[in-house]
């Protein structure tokens, strides 16, 4: 389509802070705690602007005219759409997003894991690898919002030793239980150790090989696993393509065998025969069992008890309960916290305790907590104990440290010294002070915390209006007392914050008043979740487990560059790139064309249930649907007459251009779509 079209007449997406009904020259809030006076004229937002900013940022949808109208006959009802808005699935879809954001278990590959898998990769299938990720990403925030659903406080992400898993994810956790990493790197192979005879016999010949045989030590075909690759395995090296392999007993060949790879190993003449990745077919792992999500129980072995197996899908599908030696407690102790922030012999659990408490208590260990530890501190490093200038902040996190070292390795296994097992630590953080011997001491210390009701109203703040709250504003502070009373109730403290003047703009607040409200543009979760939600995309943007086919498509390609939330070490607020760029400007044009290319005049065969479609033989019919639809404008915003004569008249003009209908309201649906109020936050 004619590119210099997209500028006609477009005052509407020229800048995407420029046009608000807000007071112009929208400003970042500073950081909490500054106080500042209140500027002498306040004006409020109409409903019309934060109904539709409230909507979209829970669920992704544009408001309709009843839900403004009933707004602005009545404030107070905003509380009640909210409450109905979250019973939409879009609403879960944009929750499970934030708790895997505000639980820090994003921002990882499957390379973060090699200290955990070490010396291998936790998974080198390329068609495993992305749907893995994205379980590990995805389980713990699945816990939380089935602990919400169930009607437990927020504090239980603290303490619970439930997680939302997947057969795949039960299988990595039993596998790294049986795949024991010290903290000198050494493994203890518990499959060996309890099979030291057994052979692992991968075949293509023998043809598929039923899993109860597989799996039954008095089968004739105990241990022997059909495999797809083996016969064109190891092609390139002389001597090493052979059908079967067979292997000496391991957990991990066992482990990378499930997910369809097929592990190196060494003939009798010293030849190195190198792994192979595997393809498509060859997992033993099936697609449903990276979407089979069930809360699993995970527990510690009784006497005598034996651990599960890893290795046995049927029973792994079924199984609602896991026996690991592993503690699994928390947000803190998942694989995915543990790959997000490794640990080493120097850093010995210190940035892994730092970042469990900026998590769950929106604090860091920085050298000014007053809190007295015990006298000496243990745990406290010989060396920085003679550093004046180190001191102050190790003889806090030295003990708290120690609370993670007594229990893991280096590599995140059980902690086999005797030294670091038997110096549990001491929680002294922020006013509490009190002895741990477990990691379910450490949750129970910080959902106890008197900072965690605030941090968590922050963070959902934050997440809200794109910028700090005053923690000392007075709707603040009610608001933690709200949600103190509730019992932690994220579903009391939702639609009260939603409804808030700290997020609405309805009313003048201290948080306001200090630093403006913030505009932001619309960061790359919210983006892709509103057009999701309001053009019935499944996944637009490929954020899902996406796979190689995936990747090199128009929008995903140009997605992984946009600004999104974040986090960082030791940075107790989020990062959230807020202001508009060039290249952000770019980058959604081009996601807007390959969109509108999409859903208009989309020929028969490569139209995709549940997506809205257009017709250019219908131009006036789609442009109000993208006014209303894709800009968000309802029938009653004085804006959406003027928008709608812009897009007519863009229309009209990339048709004089000698543009063809088709490209013409592609071209229109673009100028829509890079509204400052489709493309902003709080417009």
């Amino acid at each position: 389509m004619p590119r210099n079209l997209f500028a006609s007449g477009l005052l509407l997406a020229a800048c995407v802070a420029g046009c608000s009904s807000r007071t112009p020259d929208a400003r970042a809030v500073p950081d909490p705690g500054v106080d500042a006076a209140m500027p002498a004229a306040f004006q409020p937002d109409p409903p019309a602007v934060y109904v539709a900013k409230v909507k979209n940022l829970l669920v992704g949808l544009p408001p309709t005219d009843q839900e403004v109208q009933t707004v602005a006959a009545d404030p107070s009802q905003l509380k009640p759409l909210i409450q109905g808005w979250m019973a939409l699935p879009q609403y879960s879809q944009k929750m499970l997003r934030f708790f895997e954001l505000a639980f820090q278990q994003t921002q990882i590959s499957a390379a973060d894991f090699a200290d955990q898998a070490y010396p291998k990769q936790i998974s080198i299938n390329g068609t495993i690898t992305p749907l893995l990720m994205a379980n590990l990403q995805e389980s713990f925030a699945r816990t939380v919002l089935q602990l919400v659903a169930d009607g437990k406080p927020l504090s239980e992400a603290m303490t619970t030793q439930t997680f939302m898993m997947t057969t795949a994810l039960k299988e990595l956790y039993a596998f790294l239980d049986a795949w024991q990493v010290d903290d000198a790197g050494k493994v203890t192979d518990r499959f060996k150790a309890a099979n030291p005879k057994v052979q692992i016999i991968v075949s293509t010949a023998s043809g598929p090989i039923a899993m109860g045989d597989t799996l039954d030590p008095t089968s004739p075909n105990y241990m022997h696993w059909y495999d797809p690759d083996v016969a064109a395995a190891g092609a390139s090296v002389a001597g090493c393509q052979m059908d079967p392999i067979v292997y000496p007993p391991s957990a991990f060949t066992l482990h990378w065998l499930l997910q369809g790879s097929l592990d190196g190993h060494k003939l009798g003449d010293g030849t190195n025969c190198p792994q192979v990745s595997g393809s498509a077919t060859a997992p033993q792992l099936s697609t449903a069992d990276f979407s089979d999500w069930s809360m699993v129980a995970i527990r510690q072995p009784r006497s005598g008890e034996a651990a599960t197996v890893f290795y046995d899908l049927p029973a792994l599908r079924s199984a609602s309960i896991l026996v690991l030696s592993i503690p699994r407690v928390g947000f803190f102790s998942t694989p995915a916290f543990f790959a997000n922030w490794q640990t080493n012999t120097s850093n010995q659990m210190r940035v892994t305790m730092n970042q469990a408490l900026i998590v769950a208590l929106g604090a860091s260990v920085d050298g000014s907590d007053a809190t007295t530890p015990p006298d000496p501190p243990p745990g406290l490093d010989a060396a920085h104990a003679q550093q004046p200038a180190c001191l102050v902040c190790h003889r806090t996190l030295d003990p708290l440290r120690s609370i993670f070292s007594a229990s893991y390795s280096w590599n995140y296994h059980n902690q086999l010294d005797a030294t670091w097992a038997g110096q549990p630590g001491v929680f002294v953080f922020q006013g509490v002070t009190q002895p741990v011997s477990t990691m379910a001491d450490l949750g129970a210390a910080l959902a106890n915390h008197p900072k965690l009701p605030g941090a968590w109203v922050q963070k959902l703040c934050t997440y809200a209006s794109s910028g700090a709250c005053l923690t000392d504003d007075p709707e603040f502070q009610r608001l933690v007392a709200l949600f103190q009373s509730s019992g932690l109730s994220w579903t009391e403290l939702v639609p009260e914050l939603f409804a808030s003047p700290l997020i609405t703009g309805a009313a003048s607040t201290r948080t306001a008043g200090a630093g403006g409200a913030v505009v932001a543009v619309a960061r790359r979760d919210h983006l892709c979740a509103m057009l999701n939600a309001r053009l019935g995309f499944t996944d637009v943007c490929g954020l899902n487990a996406p796979t190689k086919r995936q990747l090199t498509q128009t929008v995903p390609e140009i997605v992984s560059g946009l600004p999104s939330d974040a986090y960082g070490r030791g940075a107790t607020m989020p990062v959230l790139p807020n202001a508009p760029t060039l290249f952000y400007r770019a980058a959604v044009e081009n996601i807007c064309a390959s969109v509108a290319a999409q859903v208009i005049d989309v020929a028969a065969g490569k139209q995709v249930a549940g997506v809205r479609l257009w017709s250019s033989a219908d131009p006036n019919g789609a442009i109000a649907d993208f006014v209303s639809l894709v800009m968000g404008l309802t029938a009653g915003d004085p804006r959406a007459a003027q928008a709608t004569s812009i897009l007519q008249a863009h229309d009209a003009a990339a048709l004089q251009q000698k543009a063809s209908p088709t490209a013409a309201l592609q071209s229109t649906f673009v100028a829509a779509c890079l509204a400052p109020s489709a493309t902003a936050i709080g417009m």
